[in-house]
């Protein structure tokens, strides 16, 4: 076969404005590319992408600083980039009409046809393996047109044949010292905000920074004000009603905070969908109510800070082990308001062992606070930027909403939705040899109840039963049960995939 690819590009106006889906052709070195208003398109390549690197050579494909994704004709192949974390992925599937690949699963399974099953409730699950890392997440979601191979952090490579998973490139780098690694930080983050503002650009873009009391964020701040962003995005709150505004940090630091409540998703009409059929969790649904802040912007987050810049590392290897899967949600949600996410915590996460080195060195220890919530490497920088210690990193606090483990679970207008919805498939769950879920509000409130309880005591080590459970293995038994949604909960994500298959119409 001749191997002279090149992209046909099929605009689709009405599309998610980063959204694509690129249909490679079994007999013909044509692949054929359809794309919301904002993919950026050449000759050589597209992409819904900024990174660390000049705009013009479109090197995204040589490198692991990336956020967004696309596709880069080189060398006889076509190779598409996924985001360089584990936030984000690709999708693909094998049809007798061609290989597809899409960075929306919604986009993919509208454009093709597959259907999922809506009377599995076990999506949770399987969204949920990526945090366990790259070794162990479950790379195949079933559907009634076969396996969608989901693939985070790694490229896909299409040969004319065959599409294969291939290593991103850029896994070695000298962080032999803190000051090695703070500058490969600054350098990359300037060469980021050049990249996303280039002239040549299209759709250019603004870096968005968070910030809140954390050390994450705030490290990010600080790194993006030094890059010359301007402005950060604030939440007023975190869980239990704690006070987490990164505000002063801002003005301490010069910027512009931007204060949003985290409650202000609620006043939106049915806002959960696409945040649930990203990942069936849909935690991240709080920046819905920062919506008019986010077009065309560029949004950086520490996400998994938590395990790069942690003193104390359970996983020091390349195999990106999560403790939860907080900004996942982001993945279709983004695609819709023409936002690239960019959670800088994963640049160079494959040598967390160097950076675990870093924290636990003796060149650390002037940064290095009392208690078991210290992260060296954060204070350093965001100290040496002049924020006072004390306004940071003094409380570990999270912003990610627990959506399926609260008590009211759902806003209003979706909950009706979701109900009638459930009504209306219950012959679906016979149809299988199912029982329907359970609908009588006492027994919701029950299993609500149990669970909850399930997880207090897993995670009380104090008592006599805490430390008895501990040590027999019983607690991972009353883990897993607290961390499974009540039965009426476990199929949110159908729910929200049917709504979210009607953003892609197909003519």
């Amino acid at each position: 076969m001749n191997n002279s690819f090149s992209f046909e590009y099929v605009a689709m106006p009405r599309w998610p404005a980063l959204a694509w889906v690129a249909r490679c052709h079994h007999s013909s070195p044509t692949v054929t590319v359809f794309h919301g208003p904002r993919v950026e398109c050449t000759p050589e390549w597209f992409a819904e992408a900024v990174w660390a690197g000049d705009y013009l050579d479109g090197n995204f494909d040589q490198t692991d600083l990336i956020a967004g994704s696309g596709a880069r004709i080189r060398a006889g192949r076509v190779t598409f980039v996924s985001s360089g974390s584990t936030v984000d992925r690709l999708q693909s599937i094998e049809r007798p009409d061609g290989t597809y690949v899409s960075n929306s699963l919604a986009g993919l399974l509208a454009t093709t046809g597959a259907r999922i099953d809506e009377s599995s409730g076990r999506y949770f699950r399987l969204f949920r393996t990526i945090v366990g890392g790259m070794n162990r997440y479950r790379r195949f979601f079933p559907t009634t047109a076969g396996n969608v191979r989901l693939t985070y952090f790694e490229n896909l490579a299409w040969d004319g044949r065959t599409l294969s998973v291939v290593a991103k490139p850029g896994g070695a780098r000298d962080f032999g010292t803190f000051d090695k690694y703070a500058a490969f930080l600054d350098e990359n983050m300037a060469a980021l905000a050049a990249n996303a503002a280039a002239a040549q650009r299209t759709h250019r873009y603004d870096l968005l920074s968070t910030a809140s009391s954390g050390y994450d964020s705030s490290t990010v701040t600080v790194l993006a004000q030094r890059a010359g962003v301007r402005q950060v995005l604030c939440f007023d709150q975190a869980r239990r009603n704690l006070d987490d505004s990164g505000e002063p940090l801002a003005r301490c630091l010069g910027i512009d905070p931007v204060v949003v409540p985290r409650s202000a998703w609620m006043d939106s009409a049915m806002p959960e969908p696409p945040f649930l059929s990203s990942d069936s969790h849909g935690g991240d649904v709080f920046y819905k109510g920062a919506e008019s802040l986010l077009t065309g912007k560029v949004l950086l987050t520490g996400y998994h800070g938590d395990k790069i810049w942690a003193k104390e590392a359970d996983h020091v290897d390349a195999n990106i082990v999560r403790g939860d899967q907080s900004g996942l949600s982001l993945t279709e949600y983004r695609l819709d308001v023409g936002m690239i996410h960019c959670p800088i915590t994963f640049w160079g996460v494959r040598q967390i062992g160097d950076l675990h080195a870093i924290s636990n060195s003796r060149e650390m220890e002037p940064w290095d606070i009392p208690g078991d919530y210290s992260r060296p490497i954060c204070r350093r920088i965001v100290e040496s930027a002049g924020v006072p210690r004390d306004m940071f990193g003094i409380e570990k606090k999270a912003t990610w909403v627990l959506l399926l483990m609260n008590k009211h679970f759902l806003s209003p207008e979706s909950m009706k939705d979701y109900l009638t919805w459930l009504e209306s498939r219950r012959a679906e769950w016979i149809r299988r040899g199912r029982i329907p879920p359970l609908m009588n509000r006492r027994v919701v409130s029950w299993d609500f109840e149990f669970r909850r309880l399930a997880g207090k005591v897993a995670g009380d080590e104090t008592s006599l039963l805490g430390q008895a459970l501990h040590k027999t293995g019983g607690v991972r038994v009353l883990d897993r049960v607290a961390e499974t949604p009540p039965h009426l909960r476990r199929y949110v994500f159908s729910w929200a995939m049917g709504h979210r298959l009607r953003a892609y119409p197909t003519a």
